[in-house]
């Protein structure tokens, strides 16, 4: 059984989603997704050149935030 930080050490492997692919994969549009990344929902890695990252859990969490939203649900923290 993965000790946490092993855990921890493959969610950040795993971002390899630039924002472009995210809105793409979410259908949400970058604004939002940076507000949700502001408030602490999802964090995102970055590159060398600054670009957001996501990994698979992140983009889920934008998708139920985004579908919470839609719903009239404040996702704010």
């Amino acid at each position: 059984m993965p000790s946490k930080k092993q855990e921890d050490d493959n969610r950040q492997t795993d971002k390899n989603y630039t924002m472009a692919v995210a809105v793409k994969l979410t259908g949400v549009e970058p604004h939002r997704i940076r507000r949700f990344e502001e408030g602490g929902l999802v964090l995102a890695d970055r590159t060398e050149g600054n670009q957001r990252l996501f990994s698979q859990e992140d983009i889920e969490i934008i998708r139920q935030a985004a579908k919470l939203e839609d719903e009239g649900i404040n996702v704010e923290v």
